[in-house]
């Protein structure tokens, strides 16, 4: 139940976690998205009035109502829109009170035919003046009509775009004539001119998508950043977490392998030693050396397992020094190949060297002899009897390159990049013979980088195995 809910429910929960905050996004983008569509159609909708109303007071001639003699006028216009305003006169209609505005604007603009009154100035009017201004006002706001059929939707578009050009709004429009019709609620996108006969025009924006993505740019790039690093974050610790619990698990295997491999040795040496002492065989010379030659092959190969997991974990902690001197390669396999002589014999292996050019190199000798033995035990182990390896050492301008071939079993190809990690084994099928811990290749990688050198495999399955090393002649 624990091991399914490592492996099943912790994915699980990350997946969700990372759709809930990819979901989070989408909502506060599509709300960002909204509120930016909000504002460019009351932007949009604003300018479209506010250029209809230009266009048409850019048309309209005042001479009718600014005259030489008409210093009040502004005045005038003035409390006839406070007064419409103030009384709610909804019978003039809202684009009366437009109207008014913009000749209000007409007359500001006129500066040389009127004059400006503020705060507590006062222009009296007789009532008659009054009355006579009145209906000439009323008279213009009529005669309007026959201005708004010289509008041209042409020169509508014209003025419009030319706004938004200058408010830095980039959005395809159509501006057209529509069929005027009185509506409860105002219509924001449509402009009505005129009092007898009103026209309207009508605002259509088009595709808004590109110019509202690209003002919520930063929001999106944020978000897809946030999604994405959450994403990287989880598929690492999930990665972390898998490489973490595929290591426990080897190295519970191995401490089971190596404990069962140290009490194996251990309980021979013990029942030698008891056979010697309970048997009198120390009375038999050769019963005698039969039993301690037993206990000293036992005792060498623990030795060695301890030797190479003390190194190994030395290496790991980087708690060991080199130790370099001129070395000849050819020399280190000279010495390897006579001491394993006999395991040679024993698996009736045929074993070949040859050298070419200056081997000689700066290198620690124990090590480098270890990782010599390393390789040629492990072409022992994976071969058949009668196993073919041949050793060439070739020395290069600055390098010395060994390369160790076998006939053996070889190295699929889907775990050639793993052989060097630590406690890793290749499946080996039915060669039961093949004992190991998954050290030696670790070790021996770990010493050729130390070296600062290099290590690769060729292999195929079925057809042996090649390792070439590198190493540097000279140590900076």
């Amino acid at each position: 139940m624990r091991k399914f809910s490592y492996s099943k429910g912790l994915p699980v929960l990350m997946v969700l976690t990372i759709m809930a905050i990819a979901a989070f996004q989408v909502y506060w983008l599509s709300k960002a998205y909204d509120r930016e569509r909000r504002n460019l159609e009351m932007r949009t909708n604003f300018m479209f009035r506010e250029t209809v109303f230009d266009l048409q007071g850019s048309k309209l001639k005042l001479d009718k109502l600014v005259t030489d003699s008409s210093p009040v006028t502004k005045v005038f216009i003035q409390k006839e829109l406070q007064g419409k305003r103030r009384h709610g006169n909804h019978g003039a209609d809202q684009k009366v009170i437009n109207m008014v505005d913009i000749l209000t604007r007409k007359v500001r603009d006129s500066t040389s035919k009127t004059i400006l009154i503020r705060g507590s100035d006062t222009v009296r009017l007789s009532n008659k003046n009054l009355s006579g201004r009145r209906n000439r006002l009323v008279q213009f706001l009529f005669d309007v009509d026959s201005v708004q059929d010289s509008l041209r939707v042409k020169e509508l578009q014209m003025a419009y775009a030319r706004k938004l050009e200058e408010q830095n709004v980039s959005v395809p429009f159509i501006i057209r004539r529509v069929k005027t019709e009185e509506t409860e609620k105002p219509v924001f996108n449509q402009v009505t001119l005129g009092f007898q006969n009103p026209i309207t025009y009508e605002l259509n924006l088009g595709s808004t998508t590109s110019f509202l993505l690209k003002r919520i740019s930063i929001p999106i790039l944020f978000s897809v950043f946030l999604v994405a690093f959450t994403f990287l974050s989880f598929s690492l610790l999930y990665g972390n977490l898998l490489r973490q619990r595929r290591l426990a698990d080897i190295k519970n295997e191995f401490i089971s392998n190596i404990t069962h491999e140290l009490k194996t040795p251990i309980a021979t040496v013990s029942v030698a030693i008891e056979a010697m002492r309970s048997f009198n065989a120390s009375m038999d010379p050769q019963r005698s050396k039969e039993y301690l030659d037993i206990s000293a092959n036992e005792l060498q190969r623990l030795s060695l397992l301890v030797d190479k997991v003390l190194k190994l974990s030395m290496f790991e902690k980087k708690e060991i020094e080199l130790r370099y001197e001129l070395l000849d390669m050819k020399e280190l396999v000279d010495e390897v190949t006579s001491s394993m002589r006999l395991q040679f014999e024993k698996k009736g292996a045929q074993v070949t060297t040859h050298a070419e050019g200056d081997t000689h190199l700066d290198g620690d000798r124990l090590h480098l002899v270890s990782v010599i033995f390393n390789l040629l035990d492990n072409a022992l182990k994976y071969s058949t009897d009668h196993a073919e390896i041949s050793l060439t050492i070739k020395g290069l301008s600055n390098k010395v390159q060994l390369i160790i071939a076998d006939s053996g079993i070889g190295i699929p190809a889907e775990y050639q990049g793993r052989i060097f990690e630590k406690f890793f084994r290749v499946p080996t099928g039915n060669l039961h013979n093949a004992k190991g811990y998954g050290l030696g290749l670790s070790y021996v990688s770990h010493v050729i980088t130390k070296h600062h050198g290099t290590i690769r495999v060729e292999s195929e399955e079925g057809d042996g195995s090649k390792f070439y090393i590198t190493l540097p002649k000279h140590q900076a």
